[in-house]
C-alpha cells in the first residue's frame, strides 16, 4: 500500500520542485489616477540618480525591449527634454538561494528480536545559487512634474550569456508588463 501511494505522491513532488521555482514574473502596477494618457504623445529616457545601470549590452536589450512596447501603443521616443514622458528604469539584481529536498526510497524495515530496525532510502538535498532581478519602470509627466505611472517586475534570471535569449526573454517580460498600458482613465 505504501509503495502505492509513493508512486502517486512521488512525481507531484517532482513538479513542484522543478517547475513552481520558475514561475512567471512578479509585477505589481501602480498608477497615479485620474490621467488622461492620450494627452501624451512622445517620450524620452532619463537616467536615475546614484543609480547603477547594467553593462551597455543588457541596458540596450532592456530599452529596446520598452521602446517596442511603447511605440506599439503609439509613443514616439524622441531625444529631447521636450517631451511629455519621461521614462526612467532601475534595476537590481541579487543573489539567492533555492533549496531542495527529495527521499528517492523509503522502505522501512522492522527489526525483529535479533535484528535493528533501519530506513533506508537516500534523501537528496539541494541548493542551487541563483540571480533575481527587480525592474522598475516610471513615467513621469514632463508639463505637471509628477510621476503618473509605475510597475515593477521581479524574476528569477538565467545566467545572461546569450544575447538572443536575453532579448527574448526582455520581450516576453515587456509584453507582460505593458499589458495594461496605458491606463485608461475614468
Amino acid at each position: 500500500m505504501s509503495k502505492v501511494i509513493f508512486s502517486l505522491v512521488a512525481p507531484l513532488v517532482v513538479t513542484l520542485f522543478v517547475f513552481v521555482p520558475a514561475r512567471a514574473q512578479d509585477i505589481r502596477l501602480d498608477y497615479k489616477a485620474p490621467v488622461d494618457f492620450t494627452n501624451f504623445k512622445t517620450y524620452t529616457w532619463k537616467r536615475a540618480e546614484n543609480c547603477r545601470y547594467p553593462d551597455d549590452a543588457t541596458d540596450n536589450i532592456l530599452r529596446q525591449a520598452v521602446d517596442r512596447q511603447m511605440s506599439s501603443r503609439g509613443y514616439r521616443r524622441i531625444e529631447a527634454d521636450e517631451a511629455d514622458l519621461y521614462l526612467v528604469y532601475h534595476l537590481a539584481v541579487l543573489d539567492d538561494a533555492e533549496w531542495g529536498s527529495y527521499n528517492t526510497s523509503g522502505q522501512w524495515y522492522g527489526g525483529g528480536v535479533n535484528s535493528v530496525a533501519v530506513f533506508t532510502g537516500g534523501t537528496t538535498n539541494t541548493t542551487t545559487f541563483i540571480k533575481v532581478g527587480w525592474l522598475i519602470l516610471d513615467l513621469f509627466d514632463v508639463k505637471g512634474q509628477k510621476q503618473v505611472w509605475q510597475v515593477s517586475a521581479k524574476k528569477t534570471l538565467g545566467d545572461g550569456k546569450d544575447p538572443r535569449k536575453m532579448q527574448k526573454n526582455a520581450d516576453k517580460a515587456m509584453t507582460k508588463i505593458f499589458q495594461q498600458f496605458p491606463v485608461r482613465a475614468g
